[in-house]
Parts: structure tokens; sequence; C-alpha cells
């Protein structure tokens, strides 16, 4: 247990938060302090659509307009006029999560680190005077994942709300490195499916930057791949260990079963936007049947481990096919770390990602809830020293 500023009592890790500070007999005011336009999401969009629910006042600020972010959709904003764009989107992502109340400041996208650090703190201690919030939450001090804004914007952050007349709690969002493999999520949700999935080149693109989000941030522990397969070269060998998911992000592949005279059996095609291998990983059996590159064909792959290349085919070899120790054994909780159960809000925090078209190119019901609440069902903070 860990008291509050104001005595009121958290739990830790092994719990959930009870309550967050307020004065008696209003519900908390929350300000989420951040760098860039989508911070918002990752580090509080759970915790700030319970605590809204429940009648607590929110508010979002980015100290820049993320204009130099990259645009992974074409159609949603050109170099010129990102920055409003994704002004735009945090408006429209805040209000998923019952937020009304959001702030883009002009400061250069990619310089907080070597601004004027008296200025900063100004600008931030002005945010928080003028919303007297009793809860901030920012980046902690790595920045999540190393970030030169983010580090930035949580140093800035943390001192202004010290200086502040209101003293407010300062939270710093953290992201342990997480046991959970989008992999096997996936495969449940695959194997629970009437018939084969057929996606589309749409959903190929937003599930590959999901991915790539979720094990930046430690959400999920997979390895990450893409890999080009020429016509008539093995995507999959019947026999082979199973492990592996495959999206096919482009071209055309040919599933087939080698009988036991070397003939073959065509199964099915199927091509952008599918995924195979999830039968093997479902049964934990080798794979049972051959898939072929029919067209030149790009999959996105997705595994607990690097490949293993010491490994063999078949079932002769005893060499473990993945280096699966990569993967943690369970959730690597930082000392003192709060939890915040945001399980019936996780829907709630993909739809406000799906708001930033510009940085994650999906939409919001692209993916099943299962995946949504296997990910982001639980949000760490750590109450700043």
């Amino acid at each position: 247990m860990e008291d509050w500023p104001d005595g009121s009592l958290v739990h830790g890790c092994h719990g959930m938060v009870n309550r967050f500070p307020a004065p008696p007999g209003r519900p908390p005011r929350i300000l989420g302090l951040f760098a860039h336009p989508d911070d918002e999401v990752f580090c509080l969009g759970g915790t700030m659509s319970k605590y809204v629910s429940e009648g607590g006042v929110g508010k979002i600020v980015s100290l820049t307009q993320g204009e130099a972010g990259q645009i992974r959709d074409v159609r949603s904003a050109s170099r010129r006029n990102l920055g409003s764009v994704r002004q735009q989107e945090l408006a429209a992502a805040a209000r998923v999560l019952g937020v009304s109340d959001t702030q883009c400041h002009d400061i250069k996208d990619g310089t907080l680190a070597g601004q004027p650090e008296e200025l900063m703190i100004d600008v931030a201690k002005s945010v928080i005077d003028d919303f007297v919030p009793d809860v901030v939450i920012s980046f902690g001090p790595d920045g999540a994942y190393g970030h030169p804004d983010h580090v930035a914007v949580s140093r800035i952050a943390t001192l202004a709300a010290t200086l502040s007349d209101s003293k407010p709690a300062m939270l710093h969002a953290v992201f342990p490195r997480s046991s959970k493999l989008l992999v096997r999520l996936l495969t449940d949700w695959l194997e629970g499916l009437d018939g084969r999935f057929m996606g589309t080149g749409e959903f190929a693109h937003g599930l590959m930057l999901f991915a790539d989000g979720s094990s930046m941030l430690g959400y999920a522990a997979d390895h990450l791949a893409v890999r080009f397969y020429p016509p008539g070269t093995f995507i999959i060998e019947q026999g082979e260990p199973s492990g592996e998911l495959f999206l096919v992000l482009s071209g055309v592949v040919d599933i087939q079963r080698e009988n036991e005279d070397g003939s073959f059996t065509h199964v099915a095609q199927t091509g952008t936007g599918s995924f195979v291998g999830e039968d093997g990983i479902a049964s934990g059996q080798p794979r049972n049947a051959h898939v072929v590159a029919n067209t030149s064909v790009t999959c996105f792959v997705l595994s607990p481990g690097p490949a293993n290349n010491s490994a063999g085919r078949g079932d002769s070899s005893e060499v473990d096919p993945f280096r699966s120790s990569a993967v943690p054994t369970a959730d690597e909780l930082p000392p003192g770390c709060i939890a915040v159960d945001v399980t019936p809000f996780a829907e709630q925090k993909v739809r406000a990602l799906a708001c930033h078209r510009t940085q994650y190119a999906i939409e919001a019901d692209m993916f099943p809830p299962s995946l949504a609440i296997g990910l982001f069902g639980v949000e760490y903070f750590t109450l700043a020293d």
C-alpha cells in the first residue's frame, strides 16, 4: 500500500487503484500532459475514460502539434497540414475518452529536449495553474522507449507540478514488459471463427502498425518480421514445428497437403489480409500442410521469438525452433507501481487510437474485443518522487 499526498490509499501492482486523490465532496480533476497527440491513448486512455465516466473532469494537453510524425495513411494528411490534422485527431480521440478539453501548443515537434527548460516549465506550470488538477499524468523518466520528446516532457511536467500552487499528485505512466503474445491472442480469435478469416489490405496494414506499436511499448512480447517469398517457394512446410503466424500483406498463397505417396492435395487458396499458420499454433502440433507462394508474396510474421537457424525441419530435430527465452514468463512490474483495471474501457481505448488516423491506420472495429482487453486491460503508473 502507498499513501497519496492527501492520505487516501492506493493499492500497488498486486491490487488496483482504490481512488484518485481529490478534495472531499467532488470527483478528481485529471490532466494528461504530453509531447504529442496520440501519447494520451497509450498512457492514460483507459484510466481517463474510467474516472470521467464516474464524474471526473479531464483535460489533455500536448506541448507540440506532432507535425514531425510519420504519415501512415496518405489520405489522412500531407506534410504541410499534418500539425493541424493531428490537433483535430487529438480532439476526436479525447471525445471518445470522454474529454472535451484539449490543447496543443505550437512548440516545434522533435525539439523539446533542446528547448530552454525554464521556458518549458513555465508553459507546463501555466497549464497546471489554469486547470488546477488533482492529478497530472505524463511519461516516466524513460519516455516509454527513450523518445527524447517523451523524456523531456516527463521532466518538464514533474518539475512544473512541483512548482505549481495546487501541488497536484504527479503520476508517471510506465509500460512494464508484458508476457502476453499477440500471436496467441490472434490465434484464439481466429480459431473461434466459423470459417477462414478473409481480411483486406487495409486490415493487414492496420494490424502491422498496431502490432509494431504494441511491441514497442511492451504490451506484447512477440518477435515481428516482414518476409518476401518469390513464386514457388515454401512459406510453411508440412511437418515443421508450429509457432509463427503469417499475415499475407500482398500476393496469393496455395495451401497444399502432402500425401504419404508424395502427391499433393490442394486445400485452399488465399491472399492479402488473410492468416496462415494458426491451426498448428492452436493445436501445438507440427504443420499439417504446406503453404506455397503462388505469386510474389510478402508476409507479416509474428512469433514467440526470432527463428533459430539451428533448428531442423520435420520431426527429427530436437532444437527449439524459436528463441522463446526472449519472452518474459510474467509481466515485469516496476517496484511501487500502481495498476488501474481498465478492462471495461479497453475497447474505448482502441476507438480513441483509431481517431489518430495519421499514425495508426486502423478502424475502430477492425480487431476483436478480446485483443483490446488482452493487451489494454490494465494501465500502470508510478508516483513521482
